[in-house]
């Protein structure tokens, strides 16, 4: 039963767009989904399984991080204006999440574990990819406005949004790119067929060049350069790659132009966050402890929103702030703890994990969907167990 969590597990994380209500409880199949494994977890090993996670966490530093992060959610719930929905989003960034990196941490427990979810995470991304070259194709439907072409053509995969599927391959990307890579007796590195990390990296390339997101290409970027560089013997061809690529780019005035206005946030992505995060920041001046609360950066942002000739989004999309706004001070220093254990325990393995949402989240939300939460914790429990 364990080994058909670990399968299932990553092939469900897109199910979230389905959504439904319970009777007056509004739900998605994902969660469904995950309720279903923590009930078959709990039937298999009962509350010796519990309490050997609870161990565990202990024992390797999770219990008060992680425990931080979940009150620093439940004050968002009291600090948000509609407590409803923030506890609804507080189950699913939060606490589910939580209790799936528990069951990760009694269940995997050698090698063995671990292949079986990079394998469903690798067919996952292989689908994803699939799904947007059918789209591309016209094979497959393309939600509004993203469906107009040439340059508006983005596919999104089951997504409502492209850099919904960007957001998700990504970080899977990255660690594919590092276990494919990396040297026979790499300690840092599990040992997965390569041909499972040719299938996840391939098609994660291809998802995320579909999907048209410059923030993902540029994260996949970082990423991979310091996996490169990481190690003695490809740090030179990791130089070497970053020279020549951006003597080719630099070399083209079209693509010189076109970097600049990408990195000084000039053409029209980039000027909308900047006055998103400016809006934000002074928000933030009058909220500095506590933020808006779970779900209430919509709200709260209203009287802070000048530029009316552009939406209010619903986070403000650059890492910081969505966790400031989100769960305040206390969020933000709790995540940072996590991204610090995390760092500590996993080392080479987690190094382009982390570097990929990281750069990514500089300008998106790497973390507030319901996907991307549990996914988060999945890579957590892969590269730290």
């Amino acid at each position: 039963m364990s080994r058909l969590i670990l399968i299932l597990l990553p092939l469900v994380l897109p199910t979230y767009v389905i959504r439904f209500q319970i009777g007056p409880l509004p739900t998605t199949l994902l969660e469904v989904f995950l309720l279903a494994f923590l009930a078959l977890w709990t039937t298999q090993r009962g509350l010796p399984g519990w309490k050997n996670a609870r161990t565990l966490l202990q024992k390797r530093g999770w219990a008060w991080p992680l425990g931080l992060w979940l009150l620093a959610g439940l004050i968002g719930v009291v600090v948000a204006q509609d407590h409803l929905a923030a506890l609804g989003l507080w189950r699913a960034y939060f606490l589910e999440p939580a209790l799936v990196f528990a069951m990760l941490t009694d269940l995997v427990r050698d090698d063995r574990e671990k292949q079986l979810l990079l394998r469903s995470l690798s067919v996952t991304v292989a689908v994803l990819a699939l799904w947007a070259i059918a789209q591309i194709a016209g094979l497959l439907p393309i939600p509004t406005p993203w469906d107009t072409p040439p340059a508006g053509l983005r596919a999104t995969g089951p997504f409502p949004f492209p850099n919904a599927l960007a957001l998700f391959v990504v970080p899977a990307t990255a660690l594919f790119f590092h276990l494919l890579t990396r040297r026979v007796n790499d300690r840092h590195a599990i040992p997965l067929h390569p041909l499972w990390s040719v299938i996840g990296f391939g098609s994660g390339i291809i998802a995320t060049v579909l999907a048209k997101s410059d923030g993902g290409l540029i994260a996949l970027g970082a990423a991979m350069f310091l996996s490169l560089v990481f190690r003695k013997k490809s740090r030179w061809l990791a130089v070497a790659l970053v020279v020549i690529a951006a003597a080719f780019l630099l070399a083209r005035p079209s693509s010189r132009t076109e970097l600049t206005n990408q990195f000084l946030f000039r053409e029209w992505s980039g000027k909308v966050r900047l006055v998103m995060w400016n809006e934000t920041r002074e928000m933030l001046k009058d909220r500095p402890i506590f933020g808006a609360g779970l779900g209430g950066y919509p709200d709260r942002i209203l009287p802070y929103h000048k530029a009316t000739w552009m939406e209010i989004f619903q986070y403000p999309h650059t890492i910081l702030l969505n966790l400031w706004s989100e769960t305040g001070v206390l969020g933000v220093a709790a995540f940072g703890w996590i991204l610090a254990l995390w760092w500590k325990h996993g080392r080479r393995l987690a190094l382009p994990i982390l570097a990929a949402i990281l750069v990514h989240g500089l300008v998106d939300v790497p973390y507030f969907k319901n996907d991307l939460a549990v996914m988060f914790w999945m890579l957590v429990a892969l590269t730290t167990v």
